[in-house]
């Protein structure tokens, strides 16, 4: 569950390593993110000599939460930490490789670029 003010981990080489949650993205007045929800993000530590600066106002997608995810088979997942992967306004990634295991339900999402680039697929 990602809110307001959350401190996300990137998980990819856009050169963001932190984030910070603005606003959750969707219909209505969402107050938590899960996996797959848009969010707006302020970056808060990023690597020098890269595109992407600090306090820059930048779009992510959720891929990775510690609050556990419930499948229909009954399977429930729960990760180490809470991440993004930075996006554009036409919801492509940025950077050109995802790091770390990435879930299968950001299909659903129409997501399928930032899955044929993580190695890691759950």
């Amino acid at each position: 569950m990602i809110q307001p003010r959350t401190l996300l981990n990137v998980a990819d080489n856009s050169g963001a390593r932190k984030l910070m949650c603005i606003r959750i993205l969707g219909g209505g007045n969402h107050r938590y993110a899960h996996i797959g929800d848009v969010i707006v993000a302020v970056i808060k530590e990023a690597v020098f000599h890269m595109p992407l600066e600090r306090s820059e106002v930048i779009r992510a997608v959720i891929v990775r939460t510690r609050k556990e995810l419930k499948r229909d088979d009954g399977m429930i997942i729960r990760y180490d930490d809470n991440a993004a992967v930075i996006i554009d306004q036409k919801r492509n990634p940025k950077g050109t490789r995802v790091f770390g295991v990435i879930p299968e339900e950001l299909r659903q999402f129409k997501f399928t670029k930032i899955l044929s680039l993580s190695l890691d697929v759950l």
